[in-house]
């Protein structure tokens, strides 16, 4: 099925997805708006919906139609941070899929949406240091929370000392920030931005996160901590790769998936179940196979003028590559469980789907590049 949709995206005109781009970013929002009122509910969070019998997942199209939108946009705009007013229209295509998924909940999908836009920014006109100021509040979000999480559920509070890894960072920033000169508005903006995420992390984590969602977060660090609720997940999936050792136990031959000790063992812990039956051979395999078909879709840009291709390309593949960065960090305890499916391998009819149309748009501009 997945060949067949990938040769049919493939034998269609790129004008066509060019054209089709800002219709198919509204009829995505249509289908997340159609979920939270009528979405059929699976596992606390409403995102899938009956067409014709059939459930599908529309946040996972909501991926492609902000991909069209965002190329199609950035392929006739240039953004840049001196110019603001560049970042408007691109910040509301990107904030209402983020925040119709973010409602369902699904934090794992709306990221990829933030994961996607950046090197498509990047792609679009912003410099290194340009991307560096955009993610610095992200980055003190997660510094300032260290000693947060560091002092859960103990009497002694977190002091001075704790706070250096954020404060070295925002000293770094401000450093960069003297040395390059940028516009006085950036330097304003990013200083202000950097405050505000530090301080607000410490606003949510005592008044508004209960505890067994702090929980979850520390079982992200100690996955000990909570053994058999938060972090059963991440213990059984580590236990799964490592007795894979070099070679696996064989093919269906893996105690802890035959056995069912590892959950969602078909879908987002898929990379456990390779890791338990083929050992570290054949997870190293399956990562050359990834990296091959990420260094391959970067090598048409080269060959292509077209600009609306290159940021289809761009795009494309940072939306799989977020995905098997996750997958794999989020089974090896290295990031936190959100949900995000390894592409070709979890089970998943919305996701393959969405795969293997990526695929063929990557396809698609070697093939329609002289034609548009």
């Amino acid at each position: 099925m997945a060949i067949l949709i990938i040769m049919a995206i493939v034998s269609v005109p790129g004008r066509f997805f060019y054209n089709f781009a800002y219709f198919a970013y509204f009829l995505s929002l249509l289908l997340l708006i159609v979920a939270l009122f009528m979405g059929v509910s699976s596992k606390g969070a409403e995102r899938w919906i009956m067409i014709a019998g059939v459930k599908i997942q529309p946040s996972e199209f909501a991926k492609i139609g902000l991909l069209l939108a965002l190329a199609r946009y950035l392929s006739e705009k240039t953004v840049s941070l001196e110019k603001i007013t560049s970042f408007i229209l691109p910040g509301i295509l990107i904030a209402l899929p983020f925040l119709l998924v973010l409602k369902q909940p699904d934090l794992g999908t709306a990221g990829v949406f933030c994961a996607m836009a950046l090197p498509m920014f990047y792609w679009g006109g912003l410099t290194i240091l340009d991307m560096l100021f955009i993610i610095s509040p992200i980055i003190s979000l997660i510094l300032s929370g260290i000693p947060l999480i560091l002092s859960y559920g103990s009497d002694q509070m977190w002091g001075i000392g704790e706070t250096v890894p954020w404060g070295v960072f925002f000293l770094a920033i401000c450093a960069v920030l003297y040395i390059t000169r940028p516009h006085f508005f950036i330097i304003i903006a990013v200083i202000i931005t950097n405050l505000i995420t530090s301080t607000i992390t410490t606003v949510v984590w005592n008044s508004f996160l209960k505890d067994y969602q702090k929980m979850r977060i520390i079982s992200f660090i100690n996955p000990q901590a909570d053994p058999f609720g938060s972090g059963y997940q991440v213990i059984q999936s580590k236990v799964a790769v490592g007795s894979g050792y070099l070679f696996g136990k064989g093919y269906l031959k893996g105690t802890q998936t035959k056995l069912s000790f590892l959950p969602e063992q078909h879908t987002d812990f898929i990379f456990s179940v390779l890791g338990e039956q083929f050992g570290l051979i054949g997870c190293v395999g399956v990562l050359m196979l990834f990296l091959f078909l990420i260094i391959r879709g970067f090598s048409f840009i080269r060959l292509l003028r077209n600009r609306f291709f290159n940021l289809l390309i761009v795009g494309s593949l940072s939306i799989i590559g977020f995905h098997i960065f996750v997958n794999i960090a989020m089974t090896l305890g290295m990031m936190p469980v959100t949900g995000i499916p390894l592409p070709f391998l979890s089970y998943g009819g919305s996701f393959i789907l969405t795969v293997s149309i990526l695929i063929g748009l990557i396809l698609n501009t070697r093939m329609s590049n002289q034609n548009f």
